[in-house]
């Protein structure tokens, strides 16, 4: 039998009354069973992705010494470079070195001394996730017009993901714009954040080994993920992995090789949680590229929620039939969901996330008792 495959969706189908029913019922389709598609034809410029892409070799050429001056760990808000290692999968370390970016936004934390008459009450602590970026120092190298690039690709990407969000609804059926509250701006420097990520997977050192690039996982950063697989060849992009949700007792892994123009997309942990299930947040991971190759570049964007919002609070704007789709007990596995944050603001969670992943830049900017007290 030939191997699974994710399936591919062509989205100038959309634009045509007479086609836009076949891909709403490719979409709902990856939704329910896989968690996991390909989208071509998606509108963005190639010169907007052009002018982000042929950077980032650059980008990680930079000096040791200059990627320092922005280390993530000089950042509360959890962005800035990461260096090979320095992240962890579910307490492994991952084989990569990245880059991480957000909305570019202002702080709006406060400490308890600090608190004016506000309505958004902003001393709850993953407020602080929210400040500006760190940016490279464009004059070195040939980084000129670096940050405009990435810039543009983040409006573009976020203004695609919004466009596909209300093509979930239509598979849905239920009313286009149900979800928009959740990515409008709610107050005053309130705007979605949204999270990228520029990521750089090394060769293997040894031949016929291949390292955990980053490990098995949900995407637990956003609504959904758009990752951009960089490369000429499949060889060159080769790596990425997602669990065969239909096989989940012998772990069979698909491979998501590189297709021309196109963005791999997945959907998040509160994406599921939300929808009970009806939407499927699906496992993947990436192996580190083979000794003979070079380095794997990618680029995922994760498309933000409101940290003061709650996975519940999400719930009671989805209709009854989504709900209905998939009973959340049909996952038994090391990577089921757990449900017990449902209540909790999703910026615990955030914080929660961020405090996993990057344990030394968590103690350095909230404590070492915190960390561990809020990873108990």
């Amino acid at each position: 039998m030939d191997p699974p495959t994710l399936p591919v969706l062509d989205l100038s189908l959309a634009s045509n009354p007479s086609t836009k029913p076949l891909l709403l019922a490719s979409l709902k389709s990856a939704l329910f069973h896989t968690g996991f598609l390909y989208l071509t034809n998606h509108g963005i410029s190639p010169d907007v992705i052009a002018a982000l892409t042929s950077r980032v070799p650059v980008l990680f050429s930079l000096p040791s010494e200059s990627k320092a001056k922005i280390s993530m760990h000089n950042s509360p808000h959890f962005v800035g470079h990461s260096g090979f290692t320095e992240e962890k999968t579910r307490g492994k370390k991952d084989l990569r070195e990245q880059f991480d970016f957000g909305s570019e936004l202002p702080v709006v934390w406060q400490s308890k001394d600090e608190v004016k008459e506000r309505e958004t009450d902003f001393t709850k602590l993953y407020w602080r996730l929210r400040g500006p970026n760190q940016w490279p120092d464009e004059e070195e190298k040939d980084l000129k017009g670096f940050r405009e690039a990435l810039e543009n690709y983040m409006a573009a990407v976020e203004s695609l993901s919004l466009r596909f969000v209300h093509l979930i609804e239509e598979a849905f059926e239920i009313p286009v714009g149900t979800f928009d509250s959740f990515f409008t701006s709610r107050g005053p420097n309130l705007p979605p954040q949204h999270r990228v990520k520029i990521i750089k997977y090394p060769p293997s050192s040894s031949p016929g080994v291949r390292g955990q690039g980053v490990g098995a996982h949900k995407d637990s950063g956003g609504w959904l993920t758009f990752l951009l697989q960089l490369g000429e060849t499949v060889e060159e992009a080769e790596g990425l992995q997602v669990l065969n949700p239909q096989n989940l007792e012998t772990e069979e892994w698909i491979s998501a090789p590189l297709i021309s123009n196109s963005f791999v997309v997945n959907f998040g942990n509160a994406f599921e949680a939300a929808t009970s299930g009806g939407v499927r947040a699906t496992v993947h991971r990436v192996l580190t590229p083979k000794s003979t190759s070079g380095p794997r570049y990618s680029i995922p964007f994760f498309m933000g929620l409101p940290l003061d919002m709650t996975v519940n609070q999400i719930k009671r704007s989805i209709p009854s039939e989504v709900h209905r789709l998939r009973s959340d007990s049909d996952e038994k596995n090391d990577y089921a969901l757990d449900h017990k944050w449902a209540e909790e603001d999703l910026g615990v969670a955030q914080l929660r996330k961020w405090f996993r992943s990057h344990r030394e830049v968590a103690e350095k900017w909230y404590g070492v008792e915190f960390v561990d007290r809020y990873l108990q």
